[in-house]
């Protein structure tokens, strides 16, 4: 090689590394439920590729957030509301559920019966005074077991800790690792 082509050859490397594709990046694994628990569609809501909803909470600012933010692109389960010729698979609703460190800021209760109605409920004692996004995040917790997902570890970023966050550290959209567990158990 003369002098000459080590420029041409150095300006064609160049080129080469600026045409390059960025690296490829692994995609988010889904992560294990706490406590023995398994994700199923046994214990969603889900009938036939859908929840049908009703709703008889006060919190419907965080209702609609919630289905609007599990609706996101690429996922299969319709959450829509329920009409006059339909089942209703799940009930947003309002209840006393304590006051106490361990009593819920709100929770889903599986009827599990052919017909039977399933339900998000709302601890109002707790969210008495409590911000948008901390109401917000309740719902979109409990909508995701509504949709079959379990508790995860505290060291995962998601939504579906078993503890909730405190106080202004709220998660307020779908974690990609809540994704990935959506995907493996719905497609």
């Amino acid at each position: 090689m003369n002098n000459r082509s080590l420029p041409l050859a150095l300006a064609a490397a160049a080129c080469l590394t600026l045409t390059a594709p960025p690296p490829a990046y692994a995609a988010v694994q889904p992560a294990p439920c706490v406590g023995g628990a398994t994700e199923t569609k046994g214990f969603s809501a889900v009938d036939d590729g859908e929840i049908r909803w009703t709703d008889n909470t006060a919190y419907d600012d965080a209702r609609k957030f919630a289905i609007s933010a599990w609706q996101y692109r690429g996922s299969k389960i319709k959450v829509v509301a329920d009409s006059a010729i339909t089942s209703n698979d799940l009930e947003f609703k309002d209840a006393n559920l304590g006051t106490r460190d361990t009593d819920p800021l709100g929770r889903y209760e599986r009827h599990g019966s052919i017909g039977a109605t399933d339900y998000i409920v709302f601890n109002k004692q707790k969210l008495r005074g409590a911000s948008k996004e901390r109401i917000r995040y309740v719902a979109l917790h409990e909508l995701g077991h509504a949709l079959g997902l379990c508790h995860k570890a505290d060291n995962v970023v998601s939504l579906m800790w078993k503890n909730a966050p405190s106080p202004g550290y709220e998660i307020t959209w779908i974690p990609d690792v809540d994704k990935a567990n959506y995907k493996k158990l719905w497609g």
